[in-house]
């Protein structure tokens, strides 16, 4: 390896001009990187939620809708001329963009655009409710009572107290990456109609519009957040080194490492998830470790040993350091890595492009470190000036060796706790939750939770196996029974099918006979009825409810929520209901669908697969360090800091109820990867000082010496990066940021105070 380095350190220029290009060709790329926040896309293509959700937008259309509420808190709620007005010029100018579909019925649901059905002597008379504004008081109360009769959209698109009304919209599906111009598009009308000054307020939800408001967050959080970590790093580097080398040198290598890292995602057309949008802060925060520990030892060669030339020293920095930073970059490279057990791309991206990231940053130190080093001139001389934090450093290996029952009995009381909060952890996820509770989106979405029947879809599907097979009345009855089945649960608000149209044009060709409200009798007369609905009405409104060879029924169901939790039990409560009315053995085949679906085999996938993650880098990190030191017991020990990081990490998660979700579920491979560097550097101290033939006092407090202030800062980096993210505006990026910062300091603490304390079990007898 010296004579690598040595030849580094003959071409400094050369390799710095290779650093500019290469850097220079990262750059060219990155203005092919783009942003994902389509939820479908964030899927393994294997998966039944992203099958299941192909399959119902070939069938019945997309059900995620742009949903816009009105409410109008005056006696009259929205039944006056001037909201009724406002409904009608907010459909004209939903139906006249062109980001949406609005050929059908379903592609447009408002209250200037729904049908009520009635009889008369030539059978079915089809017409909207609002055919143009009411302008009296009887034309409105004609309306109001016709709406409540009907029934169908009671607290669908009016609550049923008349305060408020909603509008759902369908985006054209070539649209999806352009969400959050339709988020941006719908906010500017809804202002325009808010500032006439009228009594109405205006609300805006939806699966489009969440993400395209997370389209709209994620970049600008990126340029928000930069600059505060970068600001951090130099305010640290400065109290460290108190030189500009010291502080423009490690600040290069993260940022050339940023910049190659971005632009091998551009290079290999990799999107920027909502996740990887935390990949330059992780880089900045984690990179910076290397360049520390070099200049950190450089400065203390050049104190206190004589060298013929710097070149000397230099190569003895290099070849001191590059085994320990090599090992602390594979074990965090292989904490990343191991996300590649999980099936879902997001964290797969995150997990490789950190790994290569943090390759970058051990590449960058080793090369530009050394060759600026070889080109700034010589500093001279001076007493040296004593690194923040030394008094404390000396401190703290005098004070381990004084207490070790003490500490051990701290950090087992501190497990004990972590033990009991990792048995109350929960799993729950909400794609509505990652807003904080201020934000007005997640406001809006809880205000149209309370007045209507729900912003989140759930949809089922059921294939008869035969042609006509949805036109029998048994059918018909189970899907009824479904309906009522799911209404029971309070968290759905409401479900609509193909069934509830047949019963109301059943009772409407009775003399709207409430007795008649039931399911045709034959399945010719369910045919019958809907040709003399199409000779009134459109044929393609029930396109979303039925296939045109009437063999397979949608049921679209409104849900209030979209907690994992919630879904999952009402899942396993129709599982059973499902499998008597619409028996496989018969032909039928249960698909579900919709956004509360993909969001609950999202948090599924993502537990399962950080499980295996979990499993695969605490293997993967041991066996490293057994191969590092050679023996198993002290491979053992180095893993005792991040396993009882990561253990505090979940017990705090449960003591303080935050559930395990699609952010909080990294946080361990995460810890793992990243804390292991401290023990790695920590002990690898130790085994020099050991070899050196130090007792295991003096071993620990020259390792301290050496080391501590190292790692010292390197948990004031990590810990304060991560801590920026509690700015965030989304809440994933804030808990991780917390939980990991949190991490970081158990495994310092257990780094430098129980290390000490666990080698000297039986002093000399644990010699690395």
């Amino acid at each position: 390896m010296k004579r690598i380095f040595n030849w580094v350190l003959t071409h400094p220029k050369s390799i710095l001009l290779i650093l500019l290009l290469m850097t220079g060709l990262a750059v060219s790329q990155m203005r092919h990187l783009y942003i994902e926040t389509d939820m479908d896309a964030m899927l393994p293509k294997h998966s039944d939620a992203y099958i299941n959700k192909q399959v119902l937008e070939e069938r019945f259309g997309s059900t995620d809708m742009v949903i816009i509420g009105v409410i109008n808190d005056d006696k009259d709620g929205v039944y006056n001329t001037h909201s009724l007005a406002l409904v009608q010029e907010l459909t004209d100018w939903l139906a006249a963009q062109p980001m949406f579909r609005t050929l059908a019925l379903n592609d447009l649901l408002s209250l200037a655009t729904i049908k009520d059905i009635r009889g008369s002597e030539d059978g079915l008379e089809v017409e909207k409710f609002m055919d143009g504004v009411p302008q009296t008081s009887a034309e409105i109360s004609q309306l109001k009572q016709r709406m409540h009769e009907f029934g169908v959209y009671d607290d669908v698109i009016v609550s049923a107290d008349g305060s408020g009304t909603i509008f759902a919209v369908r985006p054209m599906p070539d649209s999806r990456h352009q969400y959050a111009e339709i988020y941006e598009l719908v906010k500017a009308k809804v202002a325009e109609l808010e500032a006439r000054g009228g009594s109405e307020r205006f609300f805006i939800s939806g699966r489009p519009i969440i993400e395209g408001v997370f389209g709209a967050y994620m970049p600008a959080e990126m340029k928000r957040m930069q600059p505060m970590v970068m600001a951090l790093l130099l305010v640290l580097l400065f109290l460290s080194f108190r030189t500009p080398r010291g502080v423009l040198l490690p600040m290069a290598v993260v940022l050339m490492a940023e910049i190659w890292t971005l632009g091998t995602m551009a290079a290999l057309g990799a999107p920027i998830y909502t996740i990887t949008t935390m990949l330059p802060i992780l880089i900045l925060a984690i990179g910076i470790a290397d360049a520390v520990h070099f200049l950190s030892r450089e400065r203390l060669l050049a104190h206190y040993q004589a060298y013929a030339h710097r070149k000397e020293r230099i190569v003895e920095v290099m070849h001191e350091l590059w085994k320990p930073m090599l090992m602390t970059s594979v074990t965090t490279g292989v904490g990343f890595l191991s996300m590649q057990a999980s099936d879902l791309p997001p964290i797969r991206d995150f997990g490789m492009f950190a790994a290569i990231g943090i390759a970058y940053a051990l590449l960058i130190t080793m090369l530009l470190l050394p060759a600026a080093l070889m080109l700034l001139p010589e500093k001279a001389k001076h007493a040296e000036r004593k690194p923040l934090f030394t008094a404390y450093v000396e401190w703290l290996g005098g004070a381990v060796l004084k207490h070790p029952k003490r500490i051990m009995a701290m950090f087992a009381m501190l497990l004990l706790v972590a033990l009991v909060g990792v048995m109350r952890l929960d799993v729950n996820a909400s794609l509505v939750d990652q807003f904080k509770p201020g934000d007005p989106l997640r406001q809006a979405d809880k205000l149209l939770n309370k007045h209507f029947s729900g912003t989140t879809s759930l949809d089922v599907m059921i294939d008869t196996g035969h042609e006509n097979g949805l036109l029998e009345p048994a059918f018909l009855q189970h899907l009824v029974d479904l309906q009522q089945a799911l209404e029971k649960d309070p968290m759905v608000g409401d479900t609509s099918s193909i069934a509830e149209f047949l019963q109301t044009m059943n009772q409407a060709l009775h003399a709207d006979d409430p007795a008649w409200k039931r399911v045709p009798e034959t399945a010719d007369m369910a045919a019958q009825y809907l040709l003399l609905y199409s000779f009134s009405g459109a044929p393609d409104d029930f396109e979303t409810f039925i296939t045109g060879d009437y063999r397979q029924a949608h049921i679209r169901i409104n849900m209030k929520t979209d907690e994992t939790k919630v879904v999952a039990n009402l899942l396993t409560q129709m599982q059973a209901k499902t499998d008597a009315w619409f028996p496989a053995e018969q032909g039928y085949k249960v698909e579900w669908a919709g956004t509360a679906f993909t969001v609950y085999r999202l948090s599924q996938m993502i537990i399962e697969g950080q499980i295996a993650s979990l499993l695969t880098s605490v293997l993967a990190i041991f066996l490293l360090c057994w191969w590092m030191f050679g023996r198993l017991l002290i491979a053992a020990i180095a893993m005792i800091p991040v396993s009882l990081a990561v253990t505090v990490n979940y017990g705090m998660m449960g003591n303080f109820g935050i559930p395990l979700d699609i952010a909080t579920a990294l946080t361990g491979a995460m810890a793992l990867g990243i804390g292991v560097d401290f023990a790695i550097h920590y002990l690898h101290r130790y085994h020099e000082e050991s070899v050196a033939g130090n007792s295991y006092k003096d071993s620990v407090i020259n390792t301290n010496r050496s080391v501590g202030h190292a790692i010292l800062f390197n948990t004031f980096v990590v810990v304060g990066g991560f801590l920026v993210l509690l700015s965030a505006a989304l809440y994933p990026q804030m808990k991780l940021g917390a939980l990991i910062a949190a991490t970081m300091v158990i495994c310092y603490l257990a780094t430098c105070y129980l290390f000490p304390v666990l080698l000297g079990l039986g002093k000399e007898k644990i010699r690395v």
